[in-house]
C-alpha cells in the first residue's frame, strides 16, 4: 500500500508545483483532507492514505509521545463518511485547521 508521500510524488500532474510547495513549506491538516477529498480516489482510499501518510510529515504543535487520530462523521445517523479529523492528545483535542504538517526532509 502507498503511502501518502509516494500518492503525491507519483501520480501528481496537475497543478504540481503547487502541491510540492505546500508539501515542502507545509499546510494544515484540514488543507490536506480537503486536498485528497477531492482527488481522483475514492473517498475511503482518501481516508487510509491520509492516515497512513502522516508518518511521512513533521507535525505542529508537538504532540508528544501520546495522541491518537479521531475520526468525525458525517451528521446522519449510522454514518461511516468520514468528514474530517481532529487529534486527540492529554493535553485536549486538536482541530484539523489547527495540526501543521512539514513533509520530513
Amino acid at each position: 500500500m502507498p503511502s501518502l508521500l509516494s500518492f503525491q510524488r507519483s501520480d501528481m500532474c496537475y497543478g504540481d508545483e503547487v502541491a510540492r510547495l505546500m508539501l515542502v513549506e507545509g499546510m494544515s491538516l484540514a488543507d490536506l483532507i480537503d486536498a485528497m477529498f477531492s482527488a481522483p480516489l475514492t473517498h475511503r482510499e482518501a481516508v487510509r492514505d491520509i492516515t497512513d501518510g502522516l508518518d511521512d510529515f513533521v507535525i505542529s504543535p508537538d504532540l508528544g509521545l501520546m495522541w491518537h487520530l479521531r475520526y468525525i462523521y458525517a451528521d446522519e445517523p449510522g454514518s461511516l463518511h468520514v468528514v474530517d479529523m481532529e487529534i486527540a492528545t492529554p493535553n485536549g483535542t486538536l482541530a484539523s485547521r489547527d495540526v501543521w504538517l512539514r513533509l520530513v526532509s
